[in-house]
């Protein structure tokens, strides 16, 4: 009975782990003007476990995966201000099977822009999009890419300035978020970032304040310190405020 009760215990961990494994994800594609592209050419190259979490908030790797500040991309890729961009995770690949990532996995999605010259470097991130929790739905931004296939529409603001940017993609997951990573570190928050290098013509002359990555999260800011299993109706999204086009150097 206690070799059983082993035995037993050892295929539920093997079952954890296999259901971790299958759950992380990262950027694949971006469609740009309706021109999709594929991996390796506007986006950064991805670390050896490309769909592989960054656990620590103040880690460089945060800024855009591990290797991603110093491996630039293939080619910056043109994009005109004001038009709507399309993001696409994926688990695998973009097969008709791939399961994004897991469904245990909820958690807001976020977009932010630097400028490529800084190369994500100091206080120079502006957020551009953002979506978390639903209330009215009960839906994450996690439930919403798993159902589109991937695929996540944003729009770039219409007024920055023309010229070379790097654009980040994040998922944060909160499956682990209920404890706080400085006091587990086997636990916290997942972060899932990725930079592709985009070129955009167009727009004004607006250049939205920034903020620096890491330094924008703390392993207890609201919305990164999160317990999905208690009950809520609410989810502040962490991280500074989106940047709305006409609002240049505002932090409201």
């Amino acid at each position: 009975m206690k070799t059983a009760g082993i035995f037993a215990g050892a295929v539920a961990l093997a079952a954890s782990i296999a259901s971790v494994a299958n759950a992380h994800t990262y950027l694949s594609h971006v469609t740009l003007d309706g021109t999709k592209y594929d991996e390796g050419v506007c986006i950064r190259p991805y670390p050896t476990n490309r769909n592989f979490p960054v656990k620590d908030p103040a880690s460089t790797d945060l800024t855009c995966n591990v290797g991603g500040v110093s491996s630039p991309a293939a080619k910056t890729c043109p994009v005109e201000a004001g038009s709507t961009i399309t993001v696409e995770w994926h688990h695998d690949n973009d097969s008709a099977s791939d399961d994004i990532i897991d469904a245990s996995h909820e958690g807001p999605c976020l977009v932010y822009m630097a400028p490529l010259e800084s190369n994500g470097q100091g206080d120079v991130w502006f957020k551009i999009f953002e979506d978390g929790y639903d209330a009215s739905s009960k839906q994450w931004c996690v439930d919403k890419i798993r159902a589109s296939g991937g695929k996540l529409d944003v729009t770039l603001p219409s007024d920055i300035k023309a010229g070379d940017y790097l654009l980040r993609t994040e998922v944060i997951a909160l499956h682990e978020a209920d404890t706080d990573y400085a006091t587990n570190s086997a636990r916290g928050a997942q972060y899932y970032p990725n930079c592709a290098q985009i070129s955009v013509s167009g727009g004004g002359s607006a250049e939205p304040q920034g903020y620096a990555i890491p330094g924008i999260y703390k392993t207890d800011s609201p919305g990164i310190l999160f317990n999905l299993y208690s009950s809520y109706s609410s989810y502040p999204i962490p991280g500074p405020p989106v940047y709305v086009s006409g609002s240049a150097g505002s932090s409201d």
